[in-house]
Order: structure tokens, then C-alpha cells, then sequence
């Protein structure tokens, strides 16, 4: 190249190669780890894709608001209930419960030990601001005012911008649909609901939405047994085989377990969420079941849901009828004891237990091309025990992109071997049109994506391997 036989010219490009390398290898190196971005590239995995929504919703437990909760919340204000578990519920898209009683501007004043329950409509504010949308009225105590109460009841939820679906005396076949589900409920506990009726709602609703996710609440059971009974069951196998999609019970004030038919969910009984029975420690315990579920790729613009559901299972416990979060070792004796195998659940989905020593997550596995781009684009939340595992076809360069990603993440790559060649750490979501992309320079044959943090949290380094639990 003859303009490299002047000297200047030589020794300029020289200087401008090592300051390069200086300053090149000094910018590429981000958390203690290399990290070389382009923008874009065209050899990049993860291609543009449409905005696929998943539908992130909770289902909790039975709610009452009266007696001695209502004492509570005189005294410490009616937010009091929710204060440490309004953060958690506000993650999700919405929450669905069971109302264990009216609302009314003018509240009948009940004794204390009474079995019939009135809500102040102070309480309204508090439901809504806890992310509270749906509620089921098809209980044995939304009648405790009489009908102008339940009236009262729906009118104040509606003007908050709450929906109700269900009655506790008669059958309806009203159902509330909302982001592509479709909500019924139903009280066996003293209504006119039979079996044959019912079926035929569900069959009903299932054929006016057939591409819709069907949800039925059942208030059912027997109370404080922790094991549903025949009859329950018996109708919860008729309600799936008529077109549900999934089954909630409330009514027995404690949890029952939960159980797999025909590919379908029922939880028999998620126990209280908001109760005052503090005279055992099951009637102060209960889950929150967690639904995501996901579009079609293909039928995005259609809003055709059911490619990929994954439940999960998070205990909770009541204290001074407050409900939180169990701390993970209670929760895991909970599981154990009650011989609840997973926390995690899926349908279309796999979903394995994934380790780094003693340090284990829910890993969803994804292999499809288009799991593949899609990653965890577009979900608001992810549990500190959750994560997916990118399984690639071909062991060769991958590189990522944080585009339409909400969640900081840290990406953990490893080889065929399952051990870790490489670690990026607290990688930020991208809101620009235009993203860089992450690229670990070696060869790897699967990526690991974890909370930001994690890797740092349980001392991970390169060379760890990774335990997949069959």
C-alpha cells in the first residue's frame, strides 16, 4: 500500500491503532465483564418482531372487610389491609378476587362475631389502588344487605371502574370480558346452581368466545377442609370438558390443592387473602395463583391467546389480616407440606429447575425460532426465582438486543458443556428506535436471562456450570 511508505502518515495510523486498543478495550468492558455492541447487526437472533402483550393476571382469595378488619382499618387507616402486598399486586396487569360481602355508602352495623358482613365504601379506593379489577359476586354473604345492598354493591364498583361478574342466589350466564379472557362465577353454597346448568353457561360462553381464554370461579367446598371433596370435583371435570380454560375456588377459607385435567387448571380452593379468622394457622395462609398467557405469533392482530400459559403458584400468609408474601423458606415448607411439587406450572410451555450450585430458578426453556426472538420481550415482571433458557440450534456466535425488553436483565452465556463462558451484567431495557446489541464474541450454545443483579448475588463466575433438574 504505497500511502504507508510516508512516514507520517505510517506513524499517525500507529498512534490512532494503539489508542484504539487503549481506549477501545477500556470502553467494551461493562460489570467486569466484555461486552462489544453493534448496532444492529444483520447476523443478529433477535430479529424484529411485532409487539406480542402477554396477559399477566393474579387470582387471589377470599376478601371480607368487616369485623375485626374493619377494626383495623379505623384505626390505621383503610389502606391497612394492602400495605404489604399493594407493591406485589401492582406488577400484574390486573387482580381477580372473591368480594366476601357488600358495599354500602351506609354499612349495616353487624356484631363483631356476626356471620353476616357490610362494607364501608371507604374500602373502594384502597381495592382499586391495589390494582383490584374483577371481582366475583357469586358468594353466600353479597346478599347480607339484601338485593338494594348487592345493587349498591355493583353500582359503587362500577362508578370506581371495578367489574363484578356472578350473583349469589340465581345462575348468570353474564360474563365480563376483559384483554381477551372471559370471566364467569358461580356459588354452589346455597344458590340454585346446579351442575347441568352451569355446564351450559360454560358451554355458551366458550362458543360466543372460542379463540378467548375461559375463566370460571366457583365458590364451592366445604369450609376449613384442606382437601376438596367429590362433589367438587366432580363439577370441575364437567366445567373443563364444557370449554373452561381454568378453574378458581374460593369458599373454604383455606387452600385445597390444585390439579391438572385434560391439560386444564383447577385450584380447588385459594384460601383467604384478606380474612380475620386468626384461629388457625391454615386460615391465615393462602396462594396467589399467577396467569400469563400469550398471543399466537401468528394471530397477533386477531388477539388469539393459549400458545403459551404458565401459572405460578405464590403462598402468602395473614398477619393482623394483612396478607404478604411468605419468606422463601416458609414457602417452600409450605409447598412441601402440602404436597405442592412445583411452584410453576405450564401449558404449551416448558419449564425446568435450573441450577448454579445451591443457587436454583424456574427456567423456561425456549427452542422454537420464534420463542427464540422473542425472549422476554414486553413482560413487566419477573420473579427472582424466574428466568429463561435460550436453547440454540447450532453452537456459534449469539448475540442479543434489549429492544421492546422491560426488565434489566443479567444474560449469562454458556457452551455445550452447560458452563459459563460469559456474563453480562444489569443489562438495561432499550427504548431508543435504533438498539445495540450485546454480543459475548464467543461461540455459545445456550444463554441463560436472570433478574438484574442475580449473577453478582450468588458470586457466579466464569466456568460455573449449570444443573439442569429433570
Amino acid at each position: 500500500m504505497v500511502f504507508l511508505r510516508n512516514p507520517k502518515i505510517k506513524y499517525s495510523l500507529l498512534i490512532v491503532v494503539v489508542l484504539v486498543a487503549i481506549f477501545g478495550i477500556g470502553a467494551l468492558r461493562e460489570g467486569g465483564h466484555q461486552i462489544l455492541e453493534i448496532k444492529n447487526p444483520k447476523e443478529n437472533n433477535r430479529f424484529e418482531i411485532k409487539e406480542i402483550k402477554p396477559i399477566n393476571v393474579l387470582f387471589v382469595g377470599d376478601i371480607m372487610l368487616d369485623r375485626k378488619v374493619e377494626m383495623q382499618m379505623e384505626k390505621n387507616g383503610f389502606g391497612y389491609p394492602f400495605e404489604k402486598i399493594r407493591e406485589f399486586l401492582n406488577k400484574s396487569d390486573f387482580v381477580f378476587a372473591n368480594l366476601e360481602g357488600p358495599i354500602s355508602k351506609n354499612p349495616t352495623k353487624f356484631s363483631p362475631d356476626a356471620m353476616t358482613f357490610a362494607f364501608s365504601d371507604k374500602v373502594i379506593a384502597p381495592l382499586f389502588s391495589s390494582n383490584f379489577r374483577i371481582f366475583s359476586l357469586a358468594n353466600n354473604h353479597t346478599l347480607n344487605m339484601y338485593q338494594d345492598g348487592l345493587n349498591e354493591t355493583k353500582k359503587l364498583l362500577e362508578e370506581a371502574g371495578i367489574e363484578w361478574v356472578g350473583e349469589p342466589f340465581s345462575c348468570s350466564d353474564n360474563y365480563v370480558l376483559k384483554d381477551n379472557l372471559v370471566f364467569l362465577a358461580f356459588n354452589t353454597t346455597f344458590s340454585s346452581c346446579g351442575d347441568k346448568l352451569i355446564t351450559t353457561i360454560v358451554e355458551k360462553a366458550k362458543k360466543e368466545n372460542p379463540d378467548k381464554f375461559l375463566i370460571v370461579s366457583m365458590h364451592w367446598g366445604e369450609e376449613y377442609k384442606i382437601e376438596s371433596s367429590q362433589a367438587q370435583k366432580n363439577i370441575a371435570y364437567k366445567i373443563i370438558d364444557a370449554g373452561a380454560d381454568l378453574i378458581v375456588g374460593h369458599h373454604p377459607h383455606v387452600v385445597q390443592e390444585y390439579e391438572k385435567y385434560k391439560n386444564k387448571m383447577i385450584f380447588y380452593s385459594l384460601g383467604n387473602f384478606v380474612f380475620d379468622q386468626y384461629f388457625s394457622e391454615e386460615t391465615q395462609q393462602g396462594l396467589i395463583v399467577r396467569l400469563e398467557i400469550y398471543p399466537h405469533t401468528n394471530n397477533i392482530d386477531e388477539g388469539i391467546y393459549g400458545s403459551k400459559i404458565i401459572y405460578q403458584i405464590i403462598p402468602i400468609k395473614s398477619i393482623a389480616s394483612q396478607p404478604q408474601l411468605m419468606e422463601k423458606q416458609k414457602a417452600n415448607e409450605f409447598m412441601k407440606k402440602r404436597g405442592f411439587e412445583n411452584t410453576i406450572a405450564a401449558e404449551n410451555a416448558e419449564i425446568k429447575k435450573v441450577c448454579f450450585k445451591e443457587n436454583c430458578f424456574y427456567a423456561e426453556i425456549v427452542e422454537k425460532s420464534e420463542d427464540l426472538a422473542l425472549g422476554l420481550m414486553f413482560r413487566k415482571y419477573l420473579d427472582e426465582d424466574r428466568g429463561m433458557l435460550f436453547v440454540f440450534p447450532n453452537l456459534e456466535n449469539h448475540s442479543f438486543w434489549m429492544k421492546n425488553t422491560l426488565i434489566p436483565l443479567d444474560i449469562i452465556w454458556l457452551n455445550e458443556n452447560m458452563e459459563v463462558i460469559y456474563i453480562g451484567e444489569n443489562i438495561q431495557p432499550c427504548r431508543e428506535e435504533i438498539c445495540k446489541s450485546i454480543n459475548p464474541i464467543e461461540k455459545s450454545k445456550y444463554a441463560l436471562e436472570l433478574n438484574a443483579g442475580t449473577a453478582q448475588k450468588i458470586n457466579l463466575i466464569i466456568g460455573d456450570k449449570l444443573i439442569i433438574d429433570n
